[in-house]
């Protein structure tokens, strides 16, 4: 997750409650080391650069100067390190552009490329100044600066420039403007290839959610860490992060909010990493030798979320590497580190940036000092230093060794790959130059000695056809590359196909595409039937043909592809898939060729989907295609599902099942066995699959279904707790549309599951919905037994308090009175009540007008003005509170008028302020007089609310009355800014408060003193503090930053980012409190004053 730009509000009385630093010595410098970042044994992190130096980091790359390069809004920014200590000592800003932050970063040459701002920018540095020349010239218009919008940008071995975007960023069929685009039609994210040239683009692969970064590995491959969709939890389409193998022509899988497909499927790209929930961003392939050799290739990549940087070694012919994926680099205890990208730079040290949504930027540096000193350089030949540049695509390496390559000229590299004197991958790194620089290999002498080559070197060269020509490749050469027997080299050769467009030889290589079609190898069989979809019709029919004579895998990647040739049902590949479901398990018959069965199944059958007014929740269980258009097969499938179902595996059962959603099958049988599944010890989450399968089954429920179904729902949420599932915002809405679809079906279970024992916990509040009145009213009573057997333990939520609040049954009323002191559902109890306000209640509505809901605000004041008018100070200090507290937005100035009403009923004074829609403005005046008048009227109660501030504040006004304000200078005032810390958290790059331009014209001098004497007298709800005690007694105080199911991210007044997961949370609340210090003022001289305010008056929009 990187960066979202933060848009902050003024505040009703300027500084009043904003959130700023916690003490006066937090803003002094102070050397800050990396102890708070922990990372695997043998490595040491230091701290590279810290805030001072870059804020808020969005993106990072090296630069071609070898130099650590960040942006954050408004700035790209170069960090020196001058005396090579391996710590930045000072930065120059590049550029100020794009304003919003780039959310990606790549040198070409002098220039650099950055997404941001709405468009791909190049910003040019011609006369190598290290400072942009002038205006950034627009590459490519794409949505870009938002959090999934357009991202990294890198160049590929190729030479081209691939850019990631995300599922917002609005990439549709007009971006895929060259004829060798791999995708025609994209679906939500995408990456992007682009020529040197940059002049139109290719769609090379789609389906991602929101993948931030990706990384090449020395084959080539390309590595996409992708986002989980983390609304919907332990729901039965969630997926989590995962690192990708983006093959060509391949979707990733996301096609909404309900539906991802899962990574075994056939048509999906190989899953290499997958790592629970998190928000992805950086991602880096080591390919250097400051690091062991068990970390050569490993793909490092960040997970903003939870503070690590994960370490996955791909599958491939490498012997050494990393056994599993670990967390390579975590944050210690609470420790904040929040990292947004990552690189690595020439010395082979691992650089990691942190920041993103206001939180504090650093810049770390990981070493391996063992591997460094083993891993001293030697002197290289020219060719050496191109053939073995580390890092070989990054910016800093490229200008290494690409000036020598030229000199060298491309017949030196075509002998370089005859050699066997050289390694491999050198032999490998000669093809990429020569296809980077000299638009590819010369194949005269190469062909007659192919045999003869390593296979590596062999796939490289089946690539590199296949990219100097994308259109029109060498038919006969790639025929020779697709019947070579390495699965390496017929997957190259296939990829190589995926660019053609218009007339070409395809007669030369159906042959070996055959071959490779049948290949033992899983990526290979994907990029063979990817080529099938995409040749003429003509050719696909003879290959259908000559494939039936194949093994059954063959015929199964046959039938994938061909799937692209066919309208509505394909008749022939289901029917291919059904006779493999209904195979032994053999030696050519796997229980993964039968998953693979299923799913081309569901192909066959049009594939599931999103349809416009069909429910959510059915997203990836109804089918595409019309129910008249699957009704003629529907029979025959439904009887060889029934013969083998149960299979055994989960996985292949769940793709039974929704191929029977699909069909919306008619047989009793199915349902019969869908329902009887589940059982005590089923997972909740196979439940749910079921449940939503079986709500596709249109056929009468008997009574013993109906207690199945009903016992099923009631059971969810048990199993859930059980099993400490976590559970987000999307989980009511799905499982409440899951039972309006099993109602329709079962007019009766409504009242089945109000029976079910165990009926009565908050998740099932859901299901009264489709209760008659007179059952709503039961199922009430339930609540009300479950909540008195539960006691204090029952897991009270704002649906049940407003459950009870429904009922004017005295027994509810005061259940919801004696929770009112609970944190968490204090707001719905005061909102409750206040339907039906009576005095006995006064003191809770008064109360109510604090919280920072503002939602509870209103019906406080709804509820006072339901009661009879009332003199007390504290009412009307409250009231007072809300006039003062709240902004000039319709809604808060809606409430701030409501409070005005008030106070004139109660004192009959009124003092000029203006409601309604004209009075949307500070009317500094008009509060000064109320605030007078009842400070003045209540000194008692006002006294108790300021506490020991009392005295400060009379002392001030005393002070501001004496003040000679017109000796104030504006420099000297911006020297105390900076100085008293204000400058830290209301301007700049680590801005934690509003701008304040305007603010002396919109409020008077002493709301703006008092704010900063009393900091906590009057806090907007939007910026009242949260405080934090974990199990072991720790309190943390600050903004959230993020909050999700997993736990919350705060940053606290001090810049410091603190991360608590969810099952160290004992206590979580909103406190009208402000992280703004007492004291920043204390010492400042009368002209000091002045000098203040004469600054902020010179602020301006």
């Amino acid at each position: 997750m990187k960066e979202a730009r933060r848009r902050w509000s003024w505040l009703a009385c300027g500084w009043i409650g904003l959130v700023v630093a916690g003490s006066v010595h937090a803003f002094e410098e102070s050397p800050t080391t990396a102890s708070g970042v922990r990372v695997a044994d043998g490595f040491e992190v230091t701290l590279y650069a810290d805030d001072n130096l870059a804020s808020n980091i969005y993106s990072m790359t090296i630069d071609s100067r070898g130099r650590v390069v960040v942006a954050g809004p408004r700035y790209v920014k170069i960090l020196h390190d001058r005396d090579g200590d391996g710590r930045a000592e000072s930065f120059s800003t590049f550029s100020d552009v794009p304003t919003g932050g780039a959310q990606g970063l790549f040198f070409d040459g002098n220039d650099l490329l950055a997404t941001g701002d709405g468009a791909l920018w190049r910003l040019r540095d011609a006369d190598r100044d290290s400072r942009a020349d002038g205006p950034p010239e627009r590459i490519l218009k794409i949505r870009a600066g938002g959090e999934h919008d357009a991202h990294a940008i890198r160049r590929g071995p190729d030479g081209w420039f691939y850019l990631l975007a995300g599922n917002g960023a609005g990439v549709t069929a007009d971006y895929a403007s060259l004829k060798s685009s791999p995708i025609r039609s994209p679906s939500a994210g995408t990456l992007l290839r682009l020529p040197p040239t940059l002049q139109g683009s290719e769609i090379l692969v789609d389906g991602f959610r929101n993948a931030y970064d990706f990384a090449f590995n020395g084959q080539g491959d390309i590595f996409v860490y992708d986002s989980d969709g983390e609304r919907d939890v332990s729901l039965p389409w969630y997926r989590p992060t995962r690192v990708f193998h983006a093959l060509p022509a391949h979707g990733a899988g996301w096609f909404s909010r309900s539906w991802k497909r899962p990574g075994y499927f056939l048509d999906m790209p190989p899953v290499v990493g997958a790592f629970g929930r998190g928000s992805p961003t950086g991602v880096a392939c080591y390919r250097h030798t400051g690091f062991p050799e068990q970390y050569r290739g490993v793909v490092f990549a960040c997970d903003w979320t939870f503070g690590r940087v994960m370490a996955v070694s791909p599958p491939g012919p490498r012997m050494s590497g990393l056994p599993e994926p670990i967390e390579f680099m975590t944050g210690r205890g609470h420790f904040g580190f929040a990292p947004t990208d990552i690189a690595i730079g020439p010395d082979g040290s691992l650089f990691v940036a942190v920041g993103g949504r206001g939180t504090r930027g650093s810049v770390y540096r990981v070493t391996h000092p063992a591997s460094t000193r083993s891993s001293l350089p030697r002197r290289e030949t020219p060719m050496g230093t191109c053939l073995g540049a580390a890092q070989p695509l990054a910016s800093w390496s490229r200008s290494r060794w690409l000036p020598l390559a030229r000199k060298l000229g491309a017949a030196a590299f075509h002998a370089v790959i005859l050699d066997a004197e050289y390694t491999v991958p050198r032999r490998v790194r000669a093809v990429e130059i020569l296809v980077d620089l000299f638009g590819g290999p010369e194949f005269v002498e190469l062909e007659k000695q192919l045999d003869g080559l390593p296979a590596a070197v062999r796939s490289r060269l089946a690539w590199a056809v296949g990219r100097g020509r994308p259109t029109h490749p060498d038919a006969r050469l790639l025929s020779r590359f697709l019947a070579d027997e390495d699965p390496r080299v017929g997957r190259a050769a296939c990829e190589a196909l995926l660019g053609i467009s218009g007339r070409w030889d395809w007669d030369t290589v159906e042959s070996g595409l055959l071959t490779q079609l049948d290949s033992p190898d899983r990526r290979t069989r994907q990029a063979a039937a990817s080529v099938v979809a995409r040749m003429p019709e003509a050719a696909w029919r003879r290959i259908r043909s000559e494939v039936s004579r194949r093994s059954p895998r063959a015929r199964v990647a046959v039938a994938q592809g061909g799937r692209a040739h066919v309208q509505g049902v394909d008749r022939d590949a289901l029917s291919v898939a059904l006779e493999v479901l209904t195979t032994k398990n053999s030696q050519q018959v796997s229980e993964r060729l039968k998953l693979d069965a299923a799913r081309l199944a569901q192909l066959a059958l049009g594939d599931v989907g999103p349809v416009r007014g069909r429910a959510a929740v059915f997203d990836g269980y109804g089918a595409l295609l019309s129910p008249a258009a699957l009704s003629p097969v529907a029979g025959e499938v439904s009887r060889v599902i029934d013969s083998v179902f149960p299979s055994g595996s989960r996985e292949l059962d769940d793709e039974l099942a929704r191929v029977t959603a699909m069909i919306a099958s008619a047989e009793p049988r199915l349902l019969a066995k869908f329902l009887a599944s589940p059982g005590p010890r089923s997972h909740p989450v196979t439940d749910l699959h079921l449940l939503i399968t079986a709500a596709r089954i249109p056929l009468a429920r008997t009574s013993v279904q109906r207690e199945q179904t009903a016992r099923i729902l009631v059971g969810l949420q048990a199993k859930i707790d059980r099993g400490g599932l976590n559970q987000d915002s999307n989980w009511d809405d799905r499982v409440g549309e899951l039972y309006v679809a099993l109602c329709e079906n079962d007019p009766r279970l409504p009242r089945a599951v109000l029976e079910t024992p165990g009926f009565g916990l908050p998740s099932h509040v859901l299901f009264l919905g489709r209760m008659s009145r007179q059952d709503r009213a039961r199922a009430r009573e339930a609540f009300v037994v479950a909540i008195r057997k539960a006691g204090e333990d029952y897991p009270w939520t704002g649906e049940v308090v407003r459950l009870l609040g429904e009922s004017m049954d005295p027994k509810s009323v005061d259940l919801l009175r004696s929770v009112h002191d609970r944190a968490d559902v204090r707001g719905a109890v005061v909102v409750e009540l206040a339907r039906r306000a009576t005095a006995v209640d006064r003191q809770r509505f008064v109360n109510g007008l604090e919280s920072s809901s503002l939602e509870v605000v209103g019906a406080s004041l709804s509820a006072l003005a339901k009661l009879p008018a009332e003199v007390t100070g504290e009412e009307q200090l409250a009231l007072l509170g809300v006039v003062r507290r709240m902004g000039a937005t319709a809604q808060e100035h809606g409430l701030r008028s409501r409070a005005v009403m008030l106070l004139r009923r109660n004192t009959g004074r009124r003092f000029g302020f203006v409601t309604g829609k004209t009075g949307r403005r500070a009317q500094q005046k008009a509060v000064a007089a109320w605030t007078e008048h009842l400070e003045a009227k209540y000194p008692g109660e006002a006294r108790k609310l300021l506490g020991a501030a009392a005295a400060s504040l009379s002392g001030l006004k005393r002070q501001l009355e004496a003040i000679d304000w017109a000796r104030g200078d504006v420099t000297r005032g911006k020297r105390i800014f900076a100085k008293r810390g204000c400058v830290q958290c209301h301007q700049g790059r680590r801005a934690l408060g509003p701008d304040l331009a305007g603010s002396a014209g919109r409020f008077s001098r002493v709301d703006l003193f008092t704010a900063i004497v009393l900091p906590s007298r009057d806090v907007s709800p939007r910026y009242q503090t949260t405080v934090v005690q974990t199990d072991s007694g720790q309190v943390y105080s600050g903004l959230i930053v993020y909050q999700s199911v997993d736990g919350v991210t705060l940053r606290t007044g001090t810049n410091r980012t603190i991360r608590l997961e969810r099952g160290e949370i004992e206590f979580q609340s909103r406190r009208s409190e402000s992280l703004m210090p007492m004291g920043l003022l204390k010492g400042l001289e009368d002209s000091g004053y002045a000098d203040l305010y004469a600054y902020l008056a010179s602020l301006r929009k």
